[in-house]
């Protein structure tokens, strides 16, 4: 499946009332097209709908070809005889980020040497490694890391719960505080916080290259309607 085929199917996914939750892995394969691993938790009788939305997508171009059928989408379940799903996708984590305590992958190659490989497979073609579907945004995890004090007033308890969450790597407790699972974005108590992109020198508000638009950049989180700011320096590279 290509990033656009995602898209699309992500909006079949909505319009059937489907909303798995998991995570992705890109990693090339030998001749560098982009494979994808998906790990997807879901409602067990939802799974036909999910594959079958999953499948028209990989086959939507050439579907027809020799070995396409077999060879494009393959599903697998979850065997607990066999290894857990963290297991599972820990495995393609590893090998895609530095391939320590991997070991050799099935063509004999080193994996750090993999690993290395795939890092400079993924940059030189902007690809995204890592996704996580579903749940709660990362993006507001990571701004939570960035605050050191408590919030011990009442009413920003939930802030707090988030906060504690984030800073000791409880990402189920992330998830319950940020309203579970299936919560939409609008409607997540804490949201991303953004402002104008200001060059402090000039107070020159910086614009889109192609349309002209006022760029905005994440200052920080939006909660119980006032800002959070997360972001207090703004840092640019100079020549020696």
């Amino acid at each position: 499946m290509k990033l656009n085929d995602y898209f699309w199917g992500s909006l079949r996914f909505k319009r059937q009332n489907i909303a798995p939750y998991g995570f992705r892995v890109a990693e090339p394969q030998h001749d560098g097209t982009p494979h994808w691993h998906m790990l997807f938790f879901i409602e067990s009788e939802k799974l036909d709908a999910l594959k079958a939305i999953i499948r028209h997508y990989a086959l939507e171009v050439d579907g027809d070809e020799k070995g396409a059928a077999e060879n494009r989408c393959d599903f697998k379940q979850i065997d607990p005889n066999k290894g857990s799903a963290t297991g599972y996708i820990l495995k393609y984590i590893a090998k895609n980020i530095d391939g320590e305590g991997v070991g050799e992958d099935k063509f004999g190659n080193d994996s750090l040497l993999v690993a290395q490989r795939i890092d400079a497979w993924a940059s030189c073609w902007c690809i995204r490694q890592f996704q996580q579907i579903g749940g709660a945004s990362v993006s507001v995890w990571r701004e939570l890391r960035r605050l050191r004090s408590m919030f011990k007033d009442k009413k920003d308890s939930l802030l707090e719960q988030a906060r504690f969450a984030a800073d000791n790597s409880d990402w189920k407790g992330y998830i319950l505080a940020m309203g579970g699972l299936y919560t939409k974005l609008k409607d997540r108590p804490i949201k991303l916080h953004y402002d104008l992109n200001i060059v402090e020198e000039t107070g020159e508000c910086l614009q889109s290259y192609y349309d002209g638009e006022l760029i905005l950049k994440v200052k920080g989180l939006w909660f119980a309607g006032k800002a959070i700011i997360t972001r207090h320096y703004s840092w640019k590279v100079e020549k020696a």
